[in-house]
């Protein structure tokens, strides 16, 4: 072989290596961007349908005849839609079937109780009609939520006070279990961090006056506040 042809194969035997330091450490490169795009792609929470979620409450706050009573309650609400994946858009959640109780009668007592005052034994919590709610991304990575639903709530209660029954009479015929409505939706607003909810805390708005169901003219009490958790399953 003569020298020039050696020098010639030497040569090319070194580009190619020189080739090959630049472009090697390009390919692994590649993986390493491919999940970070996925990610943008992909929403942190999805789902379209959701079944029934559990509905606890630590604080249903009732004002009926001047006394103040603190209600836990325990129940369910169904939520269906499918949640926004980009920041300050906003969707249409609906939210149906609410129901919720008072644990046991002991649990609907006054806040200062009195011996001439009583429980209210059984109260009963339940949606009363359609619900307008909206769920808006605040912020994507993590994922931030704010959702807010006007609620019109029917209110049972088993025992109630007997001034509220004599406040009510003769207009509102007397009747066991006591039907009160709210006369304004009630604005429950959460900040969930995912979707259905994963032990979002809902808060009341505003306090809501409370009406006969049988007189909404008569004013019957007032719920100043609802305090619940919702959950999945």
């Amino acid at each position: 072989m003569s020298r020039n042809l050696r020098v010639f194969r030497q040569a090319v035997v070194g580009v190619t290596g020189v080739l090959a330091m630049i472009v090697v450490p390009a390919v692994p490169a590649a993986p390493a961007t491919a999940p970070a795009a996925q990610q943008e792609e992909k929403p942190a929470s999805q789902t379209k349908d959701v079944e029934e979620l559990v509905l606890t409450s630590s604080e249903m706050e009732l004002e009926l005849a001047e006394q103040d009573f603190m209600i836990p309650l325990t129940g369910s609400v169904i939520m269906e839609g499918e949640p926004p994946v980009t920041p300050d858009q906003t969707t249409s959640i609906d939210v149906r079937d609410l129901k919720a109780h008072s644990v046991s009668p002991g649990d609907a007592s006054p806040r200062q109780s009195t011996p001439a005052q009583q429980d209210l034994g059984q109260v009963r919590v339940e949606q009363n009609a359609d619900v307008s709610s909206s769920l808006t991304m605040t912020q994507r990575f993590p994922p931030r939520f704010e959702h807010t639903a006007s609620l019109d709530l029917r209110i049972s209660i088993e025992n109630p006070p007997q001034r509220l029954l004599e406040q009510l009479a003769p207009r509102t015929a007397r009747q066991e279990p006591l039907i009160l409505l709210t006369d304004e939706p009630v604005e429950l607003v959460g900040n969930p961090k995912s979707f259905p909810p994963q032990g979002a805390t809902y808060e009341q708005r505003k306090p809501v006056d409370l009406v006969p169901a049988q007189n909404e003219d008569v004013e019957g009490g007032a719920l100043r506040g609802l305090l619940g958790d919702i959950s999945s399953r």
